[in-house]
């Protein structure tokens, strides 16, 4: 009998299909794994570099000094041009809020935000250059000053102790104002934040108004003889005319308030504060005001863009009213003041200080000169008369064609 065995054989065909595929297996597997490798990579990359950039973005950056010039303020650095300039002061780091002339004349004292104070000799307003001396405020800061009648020292208004504080300095054989020190604090005796102060040419009194109102009037010893209430909503500014008989104030209405202060003429003691005349005319609230020496003449600067030229020149006891004489517009400005002489008329609203002819002044003077002319009965009275209006016409003429 014969045996059947079952044997199953491959062919050689099949045998290398299969090899063929396990092969493309594996290298498909090895292929897969290298780009799954290199895509993780790749995205790990790009992770990184989107974190980076991220960081980049969010770190503060540190301008280079060489890499862009630096932009200036164009409002300072524009030239500023008009007929009636005499000069810029620039010396101030921050926006000036305080102007003062001596009572000779010879000085200028300005304060700024945060900044000292500065005492500049007027002599050399006409030049190229313009020495100052500077009063530097320890851990305080002036927001007002005024040049005592002597013109041996000055006083501040210290914003955060809100008192007045006097300084006393020296002078060079040149002029120029050296070694000035405190020497004395006012007692504090304002509730609230101060304004404005200020001292009368004869010595008699010194003011100091608060916002609120109030201002307070003080003899040299720092007693006070008196309290007024202007009622003009708030207080912009105060001060004590030149001629040192009377005081104004100017807040959120749009007149400005004068005050005398009388005293005994017998012994000289304080009698009483009396109103005396209002300088109306402006639509806004006036910021600031300024007289000259004789008090005749007053300039004030309102927030309606405006300011004005007044004559004061008036019998206030017959209650007859200052008129203005000039109407002049401006830009936004925060302090403006006359000299004694009415020679000129400072600005400030910015850190530099403008110094203008007063053109208005000489043509006021004009006016009231040929006035007189008209109506003198001498011959040699007119003809002095006649050469006083030749010599203000000339000036006008100098300033006016850019002659020094």
């Amino acid at each position: 009998m014969e045996n059947d065995q079952s044997t199953t054989s491959v062919s050689p065909l099949a045998l290398g299909g299969a090899i063929t595929g396990i092969l493309v297996l594996i290298v498909s597997i090895i292929y897969l794994f290298f780009r799954s490798s290199s895509s993780s990579k790749t995205d790990e990359t790009k992770t990184e570099n989107y974190i980076k950039s991220e960081i980049d973005r969010k770190k503060p950056t540190t301008k280079s000094t060489t890499s862009k010039p630096i932009k200036q303020d164009t409002k300072l650095t524009t030239k500023f041009i008009h007929p009636w300039l005499c000069t810029s002061l620039r010396a101030h780091s921050n926006s000036v809020i305080g102007l003062n002339f001596s009572h000779n004349d010879k000085y200028l004292a300005s304060v700024a935000e945060n900044d000292s104070v500065l005492l500049w000799p007027t002599k050399e307003f006409d030049g190229k250059e313009h020495k100052h001396t500077r009063v530097n405020i320890e851990f305080d800061q002036a927001n007002h000053v005024v040049f005592s009648p002597d013109g041996k020292a000055f006083l501040i208004n210290l914003l955060k102790d809100n008192i007045i504080r006097v300084y006393k300095f020296e002078k060079r054989a040149d002029g120029l104002i050296t070694n000035a020190h405190a020497v004395l604090d006012f007692p504090k005796k304002n509730g609230s934040p101060i304004v404005a102060i200020g001292i009368a040419c004869t010595g008699k009194f010194i003011i100091s108004a608060e916002v609120n109102n109030k201002i307070v009037v003080f003899d040299t010893k720092g007693d006070v003889l008196d309290t007024v209430e202007t009622h003009q909503g708030h207080l912009n500014y105060a001060a004590v005319s030149p001629c040192g008989r009377f005081f104004g104030s100017s807040g959120f209405m749009s007149d400005v308030r004068f005050f005398e202060v009388c005293f005994e003429k017998s012994n000289g003691n304080f009698k009483e504060i009396r109103k005396i005349f209002d300088l109306k005319g402006h639509n806004a609230q006036v910021l600031c005001f300024s007289l000259n020496k004789d008090s005749t003449r007053a300039a004030t600067i309102s927030k309606d863009n405006t300011w004005k030229l007044w004559n004061t020149d008036v019998d206030y006891i017959h209650k007859q009213d200052p008129k203005y004489i000039e109407n002049v517009h401006s830009e936004t400005i925060r302090v403006l003041i006359m000299d004694s002489t009415g020679k000129y008329v400072v600005s400030a609203g910015d850190r530099q200080i403008r110094v203008f002819h007063n053109i208005a002044g000489l043509k006021g003077l004009i006016d009231d000169l040929t006035e007189k002319a008209h109506t003198a009965k001498q011959l040699t009275l007119k003809e002095r008369i006649k050469e006083q209006i030749n010599d203000a016409r000339s000036k006008m003429n100098n300033i006016l064609n850019g002659a020094s």
